[in-house]
């Protein structure tokens, strides 16, 4: 895993933090270099979980994307969401 200049995982919820290996894990399955872009710094929406600890972003895969998003999915389970954006994923710890 490599983090984004300026960006720190350090401030993660412990459920986001578990979150981050799951996803972590999925990347290197697909020998895929996953790349934290985001935690709580920069602008995000009003109310975003950013600002909670309890979001992250990741540069989006190379390949594999649809196989990678489905695991990426099933691994995390009901309490995240997984949105993917443009040029990253955002994943964040939501229960419902």
């Amino acid at each position: 895993m490599l983090i984004k200049a300026g960006v720190s995982i350090a401030r993660l919820e412990r459920n986001t933090r578990w979150g981050l290996r799951v996803v972590e894990d999925v990347f290197a399955a697909h020998k895929q270099e996953m790349i934290v872009t985001s935690t709580d710094e920069g602008n995000h929406g009003a109310g975003s979980l950013h600002y909670a600890n309890q979001a992250l972003d990741v540069r989006r895969p190379d390949e594999d994307r649809a196989a990678m998003s489905t695991e990426i999915k099933a691994g995390l389970g009901k309490d995240f969401d997984l949105v993917i954006e443009f040029d990253h994923w955002h994943i964040e710890y939501d229960p419902k």
